[in-house]
């Protein structure tokens, strides 16, 4: 069975505290002029049928840039895959697309990519150099488990990835696409 890249839904994760950043919200933190998530929905909006916003702090700023915007169900930052918990109830398709909102030069063809591996998978991972990127196609089934690692305190995102059927597409020929500004240093 193919994915249908037109129907795809879309998490994009902005629910830390920004501890790298210092403390500042990183999806707002501005790039060029314009925030950082901006360039994300930018990118990855006409490769999707609907967003929805993981954030955890400034909601209302959020809304500016997707209607769907949710916080986490717990209060105690539990990272990525509880941002992808809280969301995915919200997302319109089987199929979702999970990015982070500090990498503005995702690619235009992303989902597409991804969507070749998934085949089959509960997820499918972007890799440079066989590192994992937090970019990924996963099924909108995933929540059971998500939920079950997080009931276990497993809050590693790249943990509950490999615990999955699971494959992975190289982006090594564009690298620099994954490049996420985690220090404000890297905004200037």
């Amino acid at each position: 069975m193919s994915v249908n890249i037109a129907h795809v839904s879309c998490i994009i994760l902005a629910g830390g505290q920004g501890k790298r950043a210092g403390g500042r919200d990183k999806g707002l933190v501005l790039y060029h002029n314009k925030p950082l998530i901006k360039y994300v929905i930018d990118v990855i909006k006409p490769q999707v049928d609907d967003i929805v916003i993981s954030a955890n702090r400034n909601i209302n700023s959020y809304h500016q840039f997707a209607k769907q915007v949710k916080h986490d169900t717990d209060e105690n930052y539990h990272g990525p895959l509880a941002g992808i918990a809280a969301c995915l109830p919200l997302c319109k398709h089987d199929v979702v697309l999970v990015v982070a909102c500090d990498m503005p030069l995702l690619p235009g063809k992303l989902v597409k990519r991804l969507a070749t591996g998934i085949q089959g998978k509960s997820a499918c991972i972007a890799t440079i150099n066989h590192y994992h990127q937090l970019a990924m196609l996963i099924k909108k089934n995933s929540a059971v488990s998500i939920q079950s690692h997080l009931e276990k305190n497993q809050l590693k995102l790249i943990q509950w990835v490999k615990s999955m059927p699971y494959t992975s597409v190289s982006f090594d020929d564009i690298p620099e696409a994954f490049v996420n500004l985690n220090h404000l240093s890297e905004t200037n």
